[in-house]
């Protein structure tokens, strides 16, 4: 007891004691009953979940005490209770001889589920002023469209493949001539009409509408009479998408194409091509299309969140989809409220206001503080860019691998990584870069080895007097300076001169596309890694009849093995085989020869509250140093924000 008994109190029972002794002499049977009021401080505040009553019979011995206790559990909000725990004495001076007294356990669980809504509130630095994801894309778009419609397959963050999502499994023909989805039966729209293979038809009609931007259609065109349908030249895709049933759909090819599956990251990744209503849609005007009140105001998919409201440049407000194909989501709602400033976003969090940024980061700085808040989660995503210093293939002494490998162990790309990008992603030597395929190893070749830089040089005769020519922008900024110069110094001390001459874009596309006289770059990139080795090899390295295809000239560096190469690897389904064919690929050739020199792929950093829990990531664990650079970096598929797309059914606020 806290505070002892109050006098009152104290003497009421004294007088019980009292009446009891006096009825005891008297012979008498006496039952009494005294309750003790007992007060005690709570110190650990719970929310209120559930109730759980526990009631307890125990067995009484002859001559003792039979006691009834009934505990219950209250769990509060912020309020310290105070509980009262009444206890039945029972005394038995009587009792029948051999009378058996049985042991009856009684345990009564009343669970009554909070009537709190569970609210997720999300920072977005940017929204679209129209959802319509046929002529614009950003991240932005991507999310609403990612949490409002479904998409075909997910990108799996974990496995760094594709997973089922609307389509619950897919088979590619053995000749690689067409796909076949077969889709969820238990999937519908948001207003409870049932999702089928003609809602697919449309969305792949849809996007290859001759209104629309080009924008994506690279995947699309792919489909037989795609490109004829897109310049109005036929008025169906009944020859490309063939409805077998109301669950069952069949992409037909123009041509064998191995890698459509990772192409799909156009239809059903990060890019905001989503399933589309056809029910809906195909009822609107194609003149009234683009404009349409739907994308503004009547957003309507299959996904695990319906829209509720949206508010121009203030917020976005959805709710959990009942109906859900993979079940009903654990958050009732999100908020996506329009926050630009880094700044305000980070005092939000601190408020608790805001529960995690999917759009935008906070400062540096605030990075830094928040690592050491237990409130806060500080992780990061590996990105997909895999570019790095490009050589022009086209003139043979720049593409000498003898220089490149002067440049790998004459720049110091670890102390660089450190400086640039915060020891935050990791050092990759190729354009081989995806993750599921990588070699721990691999990041560890080519340490800094001045010497050693100097003497390739000079045994392919290097001439110290030529400076190499590398196009840069007319303003570059502060941080591409710093590299700039940093990289310059490196190159001059191991005798290799540099020429940074600034160029407009117009003036730097033609040098590069055109007239091919450009040499290095040494912030080039050859875009993201997204999809497979395939997809990435074949469109950008691989000859082809236009000259398009090949601009810069990656082609020029191995063909025609690397030709034939690309087409061997495509046609390997099974990830095991496809895994050591890419490595093998990489270790001859790539990371022997470095046709681009990789730099590194670096990580976003995201901050959210330890409250949200995305079971992609589970308990994300501070690091022990307690330093930015030591802080997990989770693998992608198609990018840095797939797990912003992953079973959003099963995230919790805890």
């Amino acid at each position: 007891m806290v505070n002892g008994f109050k006098p009152r109190l104290a003497l009421g029972l004294l007088a019980l004691a009292v009446f009891a002794l006096l009825a005891a002499a008297c012979g008498k049977e006496t039952i009494v009953e005294v309750e003790k009021i007992v007060e005690v401080e709570v110190i650990k505040e719970v929310p209120v979940d559930r109730i759980v009553e526990v009631e307890v019979i125990k067995e009484v011995p002859v001559e003792t005490i039979v006691e009834k206790v009934v505990v219950k559990e209250v769990e509060v909000i912020k309020e310290v209770p105070i509980i009262v725990e009444k206890i039945v004495q029972v005394e038995v001076q009587k009792i029948v001889e051999k009378e058996v007294v049985k042991v009856v356990e009684v345990e009564k669980i009343v669970e009554v589920e909070s009537t709190k809504e569970k609210v997720l509130n999300v920072r977005m630095s940017s929204m679209p002023t129209n959802f319509s994801p046929h002529v614009q894309g950003s991240g932005a778009l991507a999310q609403v469209m990612g949490w409002i419609f479904s998409r075909i397959a997910l990108a799996d963050p974990i496995n760094s493949q594709w997973a089922p999502d609307l389509a619950e499994r897919w088979e590619l023909a053995p000749d690689f001539s067409s796909m076949t989805f077969f889709l969820r039966k238990n999937a519908v729209w948001h207003d409870g009409t049932p999702v089928t293979a003609k809602d697919i038809e449309y969305t792949m009609r849809s996007f290859l509408n001759p209104e629309e931007s080009a924008w994506m259609l690279d995947s699309n065109i792919k489909i037989k009479g795609g490109e004829d349908f897109r310049e109005g030249l036929r008025s169906d895709l009944a020859d490309g998408v063939i409805i077998i049933d109301d669950h069952t759909v069949k992409l037909v090819f123009e041509e064998p194409h191995a890698f459509f599956l990772d192409d799909l990251n156009n239809l059903c990744g990060l890019a905001p091509n989503p399933v589309l209503p056809a029910h809906v849609l195909d009822q609107i005007p194609l003149n009234q299309f683009f404009e349409h009140d739907f994308w503004l105001n009547g957003l309507m998919g299959s996904g695990p969140f319906k829209f509720v409201k949206w508010v121009p440049d203030q917020f976005m407000e959805l709710e959990a989809f009942d109906d859900f194909y993979f079940g009903r989501p654990k958050i009732d709602r999100i908020i996506m409220s329009v926050m630009p400033s880094g700044d305000a976003t980070q005092i939000a969090m601190m408020r608790g206001e805001i529960d995690v940024t999917v759009r935008g980061s906070v400062t540096a700085e605030a990075q830094e503080s928040m690592l050491l808040d237990p409130r806060f989660d500080i992780y990061g995503t590996m990105g997909v860019n895999a570019g790095g210093i490009n050589f022009n293939m086209r003139i043979p002494v720049i593409n000498d691998p003898r220089l490149h490998q002067a440049f790998a162990y004459g720049i110091d790309f670890r102390t660089l990584f450190q400086v640039f990008q915060r020891g935050l992603g990791r050092l990759n030597w190729t354009p081989m870069a995806h993750a599921w395929y990588q070699k721990a190893e691999w990041e560890s070749m080519y340490p800094f080895d001045p010497d050693k830089a100097r003497a390739l040089l000079k045994e392919m005769a290097w001439d110290s007097d030529r400076a190499i020519k590398v196009q840069t922008s007319v303003t570059i900024g502060e941080t591409a300076e710093a590299w700039y110069a940093a990289v310059g110094q490196y190159l001059d001390d191991i005798g290799v001169k540099v020429e940074f001459i600034p160029m407009g874009r117009a003036e730097r596309s033609q040098s590069r596309n055109i007239a091919h006289d450009w040499e290095v770059d040494l912030r080039g990139g050859t875009g993201g890694i997204q999809g497979g080795p395939a997809q990435y090899l074949g469109g950008r390295w691989t000859t082809c009849p236009l000259p398009s295809c090949d601009p810069w000239g990656y082609a020029e560096y191995l063909y025609p093995i690397l030709d034939e190469k690309v087409a061997e690897g495509a046609a390997l389904t099974d990830r095991a085989m496809a895994a050591k064919f890419w490595q093998t690929l990489n270790e001859e050739y790539f990371l022997v020869d470095l046709p681009i020199l990789g730099t590194w792929i670096g990580a976003g950093i995201k901050v959210k509250g330890k409250r949200f829990y995305m079971p992609v990531f589970g308990q994300i664990p501070k690091p022990a140093s307690g330093k930015i650079n030591d802080i997990p970096i989770y693998p992608v598929h198609i990018g840095r924000d797939d797990n912003w797309g992953w079973h959003i059914e099963e995230w919790e606020i805890r």
